[in-house]
């Protein structure tokens, strides 16, 4: 019984936590430097910024372009946490795969000045959503109709994508055709 409740815990307190992060897995980086520790710490950098770009674009229907105006710092300071999820290195070369959590709140800040208003969604009543699971190949597709829904990201890979819908315009979502499978 003790397991149990525990683990309804942990599951509750992990539903209630991805609503606060972006997350973003599968950032594959190979990197050369003049030892495995110079590459590892050249490819850390390269995976953050191509992180937060993955989820900027998607956020924002690709129409956020000033990625060069955001410094490394400020994208550090957005890192809710990241693991590295496969790793291989020689001498001088180091191959990844890592997976990032940014928080929501910061980048919508972050963005903000540039004219880019993301919806973090913390002000929603669960009871008020309807939780998705799409191929991501088809979030791309319908990226714009997508966000003309207000659809809140929850957590993103290669393959899917988790998003929250007010459940007034569900029927709407299911106009575009898409297939998904409908979260509890």
């Amino acid at each position: 019984m003790k397991r149990f409740l525990f683990l309804l815990a942990l599951i509750n307190f992990c539903a209630l936590a991805s609503t606060k992060y972006f997350e973003i897995g599968d950032i594959e980086v190979k990197q050369r430097g003049g030892n495995s520790l110079i590459a590892k710490q050249n490819a850390l950098h390269r995976a953050v910024r191509s992180a937060f770009k993955k989820i900027v674009e998607i956020q924002t229907a690709g129409k956020f372009s000033s990625f060069e105006s955001i410094s490394h710092q400020q994208i550090q300071n957005c890192v809710y946490d990241y693991s590295i999820d496969q790793e291989k290195f020689s001498d001088s070369v180091y191959i990844g795969r890592i997976s990032y959590r940014f928080y929501k709140s910061k980048i919508a800040a972050l963005l903000k000045p540039y004219g880019a208003n993301i919806d973090v969604g913390e002000s929603e009543n669960k009871s008020e959503m309807a939780r998705f699971a799409v191929y991501l190949k088809d979030f791309i597709r319908h990226a714009k109709s997508l966000r003309d829904l207000n659809v809140t990201v929850e957590k993103f890979s290669n393959d899917r994508v988790i998003f929250g819908i007010k459940k007034k315009r569900v029927e709407d979502f299911r106009e575009l055709r898409i297939k998904y499978a409908q979260l509890t």
